[in-house]
């Protein structure tokens, strides 16, 4: 794109398409902590198009297809189980599976279709936890993963079967599964990112910066945010909260054994941000990258007196970004507090926000309508070829 010129956007991209829907009540436990709520929010939604997320300690599912219907109670929890601290469902080989934890380190696997319990275990602070297709992975506080074949009918069985391994020096605070299902990501409270090959699951892959003779992939702020591209190489896209307010994306080249120093200098590698990062999503039709920011910091002015103190240009948006090349897009201000995390609709397309602080799930239209180039006729094709 050469001086002056303007890019163009397609028409399913969110430069057209971001606006919001509507909002559901929400609410996390009044007694969760600052520990507690860095975790993520307990939000999940379904391939099966239901969202399942909580209301203190009661947990909800609400079909997305009306956006206006409302929501039906799936589970009180009992309070010996502690709060409502994760949700996350299946991908679309389990579309109606959801799983959920406690502070108190309860684990319930669901069947959401048949509404009821499937198995059920416990554990000693679950703080992350992902599926990749019926393995599910938990990071805790202790920075331990532990893999679990949902399969298994048997949950003491499963929970003896779990493989099981320590790299991390703290809270496991974020995961992500590649799409081919081999690798895996792990991030930590203090900056780490780990990357495992589930086949070599003992030992995390040597990638990333080099660092004191060893590669290593490294934030200074606590991670918060992974994601996998799923349509352009092995790129491992991470973002953090940094303790100013700030935060970093980052962009990792797995072909290239994630380092940076090499890569193509005009696609930067970081993005460093005036807000923190909650949550990153990429579009599964079009080459960009969504990203959910947290209040920001507050930069002083010092060369003006008793000046107010300048907000965060992306405090509490959505933005968007073109990727590699992470060109801006658009942001739009979202909410008028923190932006805790987000999730993806299974058609990507949508986006809900958890924001706690106005008791409050927002639902945005963020990415159009992929419609597929209409294929020639075998007629048309020939005719062209004989003309």
């Amino acid at each position: 794109m050469g001086p002056g010129e303007f890019p163009t956007f397609k028409e399913h991209s969110a430069f057209h398409n971001v606006k919001p829907v509507n909002s559901i009540d929400y609410s996390v436990p009044t007694t969760v902590d600052a520990t507690e709520a860095t975790a993520g929010s307990p939000i999940g939604w379904s391939p099966s198009n239901a969202l399942v997320f909580g209301r203190g300690n009661r947990v909800y599912h609400k079909t997305m297809t009306e956006t206006e219907g409302m929501a039906q109670q799936l589970t009180k929890l009992n309070d010996s189980m502690g709060n409502l601290r994760l949700v996350q469902c299946a991908g679309k080989d389990q579309p109606n599976t959801m799983i959920l934890a406690t502070s108190s380190g309860h684990v319930q696997l669901w069947d959401l279709a048949a509404k009821k319990v499937v198995q059920q275990w416990k554990m000693k602070g679950p703080s992350a936890m992902m599926f990749n297709a019926a393995l599910l992975t938990i990071g805790d506080e202790k920075g331990t993963l532990r893999h679990y074949d949902t399969r298994t009918n048997d949950s003491t069985k499963m929970k003896e079967q779990a493989k099981k391994v320590t790299r991390h020096q703290g809270r496991v605070t974020a995961l992500a599964w590649s799409r081919d299902g081999n690798l895996i990501s792990s991030g930590d409270q203090n900056g780490l990112i780990l990357v495992w090959d589930i086949r070599k699951f003992k030992t995390p892959l040597e990638v990333g910066e080099m660092v004191q003779r060893r590669r290593k992939m490294q934030h200074v702020g606590a991670i918060t945010a992974l994601a996998w591209c799923p349509w352009f190489g092995k790129y491992l896209v991470s973002g953090d909260s940094a303790p100013d307010g700030s935060g970093t994306i980052r962009v990792w080249d797995m072909s290239n054994d994630g380092d940076s120093s090499t890569r193509n200098p005009e696609r930067p590698t970081k993005l460093e941000l005036d807000a923190q990062v909650t949550s990153l999503h990429f579009s599964p039709h079009i080459n960009e990258l969504l990203s959910t920011h947290g209040p920001g910091k507050l930069t002083e002015v010092p060369s003006l007196h008793h000046a107010e103190p300048l907000q965060s240009r992306i405090a509490n948006s959505i933005v968007v970004h073109q990727f590699p090349l992470m060109r801006h897009v658009t942001t739009v201000s979202a909410a008028k507090k923190n932006i805790a995390g987000s999730v993806l609709s299974p058609n990507g397309q949508r986006i809900v926000l958890a924001v706690p602080e106005e008791s409050q799930l927002k639902v945005w239209d963020v990415w159009g309508k992929f419609k597929e180039p209409k294929q020639r006729s075998l007629l048309e094709t020939s005719s062209c070829m004989i003309r």
